[in-house]
């Protein structure tokens, strides 16, 4: 008995490239490394991708309720940002201008300003003025692709105030569109307390309200002005102790350590990295966590470039990230895609896998997001380019047709062909 095509909710159908980037990519990849399928399609069913194969051969297996034409488009899983600090009050446009001038992040920390000023506002706001707020820059990122993103705390002026950001954070983890994956964040050292008392706060209050949460990450800023390497330890040991996965804002603005101490205790991410020596370099480059790397954030508050290419050529496993703060607001994945190729000096194959498959990676979430495989999210971008060679180079206000999550259409940007 000949069985019939099998039903399903969604049909991406004529796509000339789907990259499927069904492994982390490490060293200069090659078109193997994304896993292309020319001239295909994609079925989906209950937001999971069923099945990806030729165009012929999809549509002779499964019938579906709605299909999208994607017919001279690329398709990519959506974009994950992997480190953002997305959840705050406020803006400081003025200390642009001041960096501009010459004054350097660590001095505008140092009188009170940059973290600390944005801890004064975001404690003073409502809790509906920041989920607002919130809401409104992950539909800016979920336009630009971005279908997972990494949300960090840390903007509480005390552990009173890190609480409500904590439990707000999950909140909104809870009624987001996009996939929120939230960081229990200590940011910098709170005014008028000491390491000591900061750290039985944490230990106390912080770190088990966001466990019962559903918090997976803790993070510390470690550098000049933020906390000390010693501290850094402390704190991330107390979260690793209880079941959360330490991250770790290493060599951002000087080397003092940082690295050395996300090295020791297994960090899932050294992010930033711009004054990295090379020996630490050599040694991440061998090991699975990730090196996120936030290349708007280096042109633009550090003034240096992380060691990209070094990190590239010893096999380290790359992701890149917008890193929005208060500091310099980028909303746009696609951009910093396009900064990963012209100044972080990554080719077209890794800046893309550096935005899906090895940014899930440095979040768990290899597998479920960030790859086009059986099995995973039904999170699709659609380009309006000819090649995934043309990112980078293709540079204009949006090149997305269409973004498509747990097989939904909820953005069409372009103006994508639907049948019915």
């Amino acid at each position: 008995m000949v069985q019939g095509p099998v039903d399903v909710d969604l049909i991406i159908r004529g796509p000339r490239e789907i990259l499927t980037l069904p492994r982390v990519v490490r060293r200069k990849a090659d078109r193997g490394s994304l896993g292309i399928i020319e001239d295909g399609a994609i079925a989906v069913s209950r937001g999971v991708v069923v099945a990806i194969g030729s165009e012929d051969e999809i549509l002779r297996r499964y019938r579906a309720k709605m299909y999208i034409d994607a017919t001279g488009y690329i398709a990519t899983p959506g974009l994950v940002d992997s480190h953002t600090h997305l959840l705050y009050s406020g803006s400081r446009e003025d200390e642009r201008e001041l960096i501009l001038g010459g004054i350097s992040y660590t001095e505008i920390l140092g009188r009170g300003g940059g973290i600390l000023r944005t801890m004064r506002h975001t404690s003073s706001v409502d809790r509906e003025i920041l989920i607002s707020s919130l809401r409104e820059r992950l539909d800016e990122m979920l336009e630009s692709g971005v279908t997972t993103v990494e949300i960090k705390t840390g903007y509480g002026i005390d552990i009173e105030s890190e609480l409500r950001l904590v439990e707000t954070l999950a909140y909104a983890a809870r009624n987001s569109t996009i996939n929120i994956v939230s960081t229990l964040l200590a940011h910098v050292p709170l005014p008028n307390i000491d390491f000591k008392a900061f750290l039985d706060g944490f230990e106390r209050i912080l770190i088990p309200r966001a466990l019962e949460l559903g918090y997976r990450y803790i993070d510390v800023f470690c550098d000049k002005g933020a906390f000390s390497p010693s501290e850094a330890r402390a704190i991330l040991a107390a979260g690793k102790s209880r079941g959360l996965i330490p991250r770790i804002h290493a060599d951002e603005f000087s080397y003092i350590g940082c690295s050395d101490v996300g090295l020791e205790l297994s960090a899932s991410s050294l992010d930033h990295l711009n004054h990295t020596p090379i020996e630490i370099v050599d040694r991440i480059s061998t090991i699975d966590s990730t090196a996120v790397l936030a290349p708007s954030t280096a042109i633009a508050t550090v003034g240096r470039k992380p060691p990209s290419r070094e990190l590239l050529e010893r096999g380290a496993i790359i992701a890149i990230a917008t890193d929005h703060s208060p500091s310099l607001m980028n909303l746009d994945m696609v951009a910093t895609i396009d900064l990963a190729v012209n100044y972080l000096s990554l080719p077209p194959v890794n800046a893309i896998a550096a935005a899906t498959v090895n940014a899930a990676h440095s979040l768990g979430l290899r597998g479920l997001v960030g790859s086009l495989v059986e099995g995973s999210k039904a999170d699709i971008v659609l380009w309006a380019q000819p090649s995934y060679r043309w990112f980078g180079y293709l540079m204009r206000r949006s090149p997305i047709a269409c973004v498509i999550k747990d097989g939904v259409l909820v953005k069409n940007i372009r103006g994508c062909e639907i049948q019915r």
